[in-house]
């Protein structure tokens, strides 16, 4: 029984060797690494305290904040089990998850109270409400989360933890729309901050910056890669441009990971030379394809710099990366088409592009990737069958189809799977198709991704009208909107006559996003 490789020794680690060191900023407040370990070894006690035991799930609703950072400790050093749910998400859908779960308890910052207040008579599983933010707002029956830190003890919880104890179920949609939550295990997430702290050759010199939402898998592994290397950081509760670079100028940040379409957000602000960004020497970004010539921009702009990461929930992050050093090299011999690519594959993680027959490819075939290693969760939780069909032989499929080059280099080249990635956040057709469809006078319906420069992709309806009655692309949109989370309503609606059908009747999505992509830029 391995008790090293757990998010408990990165919290003992740190408070032996950078106690009074800054751990975590947020606007007004910080902590050190003592502070850290005092209040997560408190709250950990806190819930068992209220009779939680082993395995049990705590959910947390929360933006990005000191709270949020702290529950990936808190709960799972107490042998707890992890629920991060999605903020942007409707309330029906952040019911779902809970049910799912079957979290006991939930902890809920003041910012999201009408969410659950929506949903509340729906949750009469859930035992203990723990409310965060002002105390004065707490709801009547509620507990604080500072009250229950305060009277708790700060020992470590008197329960064994070890590597392989499930510590988080975060959740990812799956192609059918109902939510999957993968089964994280510790070592998956000791494996993202060692794999991340040695690939960045963090030093004390290092300051980091969490931009990413710590739901999403962008946030979780900067959070970790800080945590395992004792870096200090501060933590974005919403991303903006300019709010971005004054903390890089006020903290001299170094390091800290962006999903892809923030990447464009900082390259076309107007006024970044208003700001001093030199500090900056390892940003890394992942969630969604990034065109060569907006990562060129990018590095002309800020300096090679930028680490295109390659990765999935399904292993808690990253499984590629694109190297600076391979960046550098490549530009000096002209090679600009390595900007196109997700680089090899991570430390302790393995990637290869496989035929049908699942054997390597030889270069400039196109495959499908397959991945293994220390990030690999368990599967999906309490979906045997979806996990059974793409965890198989200790290899994870992610449905991507990719090619690799005669230097190893990968490149994606299309999703097998039609999820559509709009501003790092995704995004399945199947949902929306399900909720277009409620729709009295929809007849047939399609969602598809067309490409963005801001967004990456857009997410479009395409709408054959039922009897040809009227129906506006603004109506469509208020309906999707009381249905789903914001990220998810269409961009776009077309209406048609007819959608491409193929024998079996499936909807040809390729060939309805090629015939949209040629209207739009003839």
């Amino acid at each position: 029984m391995n008790t090293i490789c757990t998010l408990r020794t990165m919290v003992s680690r740190n408070l032996d060797f950078n106690p009074d060191k800054i751990a975590l900023i947020e606007s007004d407040r910080q902590y050190t690494f003592r502070e850290f370990a005092n209040r997560t070894r408190r709250m950990g006690n806190a819930l068992l305290n209220l009779g939680m035991k082993k395995g049990d799930r705590v959910a947390i609703l929360s933006q990005n904040s000191i709270e949020n950072a702290e529950s990936y400790f808190s709960i799972t050093c107490a042998g707890l089990v992890l629920v991060m749910l999605n903020f942007r998400l409707a309330p029906k859908e952040i019911l779902t998850i809970i049910e799912d779960s079957e979290a006991s308890v939930l902890m809920v910052n003041e910012n999201y109270l009408g969410h659950i207040e929506e949903i509340k008579d729906e949750l009469s599983y859930i035992n203990d409400f723990i409310f965060i933010g002002d105390q004065k707002k707490t709801p009547k029956g509620w507990y604080h989360y500072e009250d229950l830190i305060e009277r708790s003890s700060a020992n470590i919880p008197d329960i064994l933890v070890n590597e392989d104890d499930l510590a988080a179920l975060m959740y990812t949609s799956g192609t059918t729309g109902a939510p999957k939550g993968c089964m994280v295990i510790h070592r998956n997430f000791y494996h993202a901050g060692r794999s991340l702290s040695y690939e960045l050759k963090m030093d004390d010199d290092d300051f980091g910056i969490i931009a990413s939402p710590m739901f999403h898998a962008t946030g979780e592994v900067s959070l970790m890669n800080h945590m395992f290397s004792g870096t200090s950081s501060v933590i974005m509760p919403q991303f903006t441009p300019e709010d971005f670079f004054k903390l890089v100028e006020k903290y001299q940040v170094t390091t800290g990971m962006l999903a892809t379409p923030m990447l464009l957000f900082l390259v076309d602000f107007p006024d970044s030379d208003k700001y001093d960004t030199s500090s900056m020497k390892k940003i890394y970004f992942a969630g969604g394809p990034v065109t060569p010539v907006v990562y060129q921009k990018a590095i002309q702009r800020f300096g090679n710099i930028f680490m295109h990461f390659f990765g999935t929930t399904e292993t808690v992050g990253q499984t590629n990366i694109l190297r600076l050093k391979d960046i550098e090299k490549a530009l000096k011999d002209g090679k600009t088409e390595i900007l196109a690519s997700v680089g090899r594959s991570f430390t302790d993680m393995e990637s290869v592009v496989v035929d049908e027959s699942d054997q390597p490819v030889p270069p400039g075939v196109i495959g499908e990737i397959k991945v293994r290693g220390l990030g690999t969760t368990l599967g999906y939780w309490k979906k045997e069958d979806q996990t059974n069909q793409v965890y198989r032989d200790g290899w994870y499929y992610p449905l991507d189809l990719c090619k690799v080059d005669e230097e190893g280099f990968i490149y994606v080249v299309d999703r097998k799977k039609d999820m559509i990635i709009t501003g790092g956040e995704n995004v399945y057709p199947a949902e929306l198709e399900n909720v277009l469809y409620k729709h009295p006078e929809v007849a047939q319906a399609a969602a598809i991704g067309l490409p963005d420069k801001k967004w990456g992709e857009v997410v479009t309806a395409v709408i054959v009208k039922r009897n040809g009655r009227g129906m506006t692309e603004d109506e469509i949109k208020t309906f999707c909107r009381k249905e789903v989370a914001g990220f998810k309503v269409p961009k776009r609606v077309y209406f048609v006559d007819e959608l491409p059908i193929s024998a079996s009747g499936k909807i040809l999505k390729y060939k309805l996003r090629d015939e949209l992509a040629r209207t739009l830029t003839a």
